[in-house]
């Protein structure tokens, strides 16, 4: 892609979750998503908080699920799995638009994203985007906010390549890749030497 340039990585169907919103009374953890717009449906509104648009005005295609729809059921998902068995949590998700309806975004935007997200009280910065450029900025930027004990998680990319994706490669994001079921690197993502963790992946 363009210098600067970043695209999202995952996606597809959303994953199912039966966890409901219990009550936060100001404790909740609070998921910066930095992504397409979040759809709120009836399984999601309950955990969404009122979204930041920092994209243009163009309108995406409402017919099918954004990028950000699925990455907000996949987290909860994931919440769900880790909840120790619990119906309930107080996770809540932070929609941050960097994209709004276009295909791909700036750097730039994407730091304003985590930025916002940071201000508006998110400890956990979702970025399922990357490209392959390194911006020594938002590699300060994020330096800087894990020192304040925010956590950053980056998708490692869906290129079956050793290369690092950014800003997942940068040393205080925790980088993600896609494993099938039994326990390999998923054929579709990236192994660099930069990745951290693993965890199941589409079909």
């Amino acid at each position: 892609g363009r210098p600067g340039e970043n695209r999202v990585d995952g996606g597809g169907s959303p994953s199912g979750f039966s966890l409901k919103a219990g009550k936060a009374n100001g404790n909740e953890v609070v998921v910066g998503l930095i992504d397409m717009p979040v759809q709120g449906d009836e399984t999601l509104s309950e955990f969404l908080l009122p979204e930041i648009s920092l994209g243009s005005d163009k309108p995406g295609n409402s017919g099918i699920p954004s990028h950000g729809t699925s990455m907000a059921h996949t987290v909860l998902k994931g919440v769900e799995l880790g909840n120790d068995g619990k119906s309930e949590s107080s996770v809540r998700i932070l929609p941050v638009d960097v994209y709004g309806g276009d295909e791909t975004t700036s750097t730039f935007q994407v730091a304003q994203g985590i930025y916002e997200a940071i201000n508006a009280g998110a400890s956990i910065i979702n970025l399922s985007l990357g490209g392959t450029e390194t911006v020594p900025l938002m590699e300060q930027m994020i330096r800087e906010a894990s020192q304040q004990g925010i956590l950053f998680v980056g998708a490692a990319g869906n290129t079956p390549t050793t290369e690092p994706t950014f800003p997942a490669a940068y040393p205080d994001v925790l980088a993600v890749t896609a494993a099938t079921k039994d326990g390999q690197v998923a054929p579709y993502a990236n192994t660099g030497d930069f990745v951290d963790v693993m965890v199941p992946g589409r079909s």
